[in-house]
């Protein structure tokens, strides 16, 4: 089977439905098995974004149009999984407050470390930012 023919299954679970699934029945007790795997799986992709920004994007000294409007597209797709994940734990009513604000605290940290991406490489200062950080990427 091709990968182009893969559409033709509207109803295929993705692995990420799969996972949370299993993880639902491997530990019925956690409530929030599922967004913990997805957690998992947005912070995974997080550290995949800044390996692509250490190796393609910082070192080209005027990136191209296609390479700027892909970063700003993945940092958009970050930033938005990332607030749906904040407002699922906020409308939780499966977990206490002290390990909900704890989970936001580190969802807010990553979300400020994006929009730091994005104001440097998307925002007004644009050349101003990247020659200041440039110091510290040779």
């Amino acid at each position: 089977m091709k990968l182009s023919d893969r559409a033709a299954f509207r109803g295929e679970l993705s692995i990420h439905g799969i996972r949370a699934i299993t993880a639902h029945m491997a530990h019925p007790e956690d409530q929030l098995a599922g967004w913990r795997i997805e957690f998992d799986e947005w912070r995974n992709a997080y550290a995949e974004f800044l390996q692509m920004e250490r190796e393609r994007f910082i070192p080209a000294s005027e990136p191209s149009p296609l390479l700027v409007r892909q970063h700003r597209y993945v940092l958009f797709l970050l930033m938005t999984h990332g607030e749906g994940l904040g407002l699922a734990l906020l409308q939780a009513t499966e977990i206490n407050d002290v390990e909900r604000n704890q989970l936001l605290d580190q969802i807010d940290a990553f979300l400020g470390a994006l929009r730091d991406s994005w104001h440097t490489w998307h925002g007004e200062a644009l050349s101003e930012h990247r020659e200041a950080l440039a110091k510290f990427f040779s």
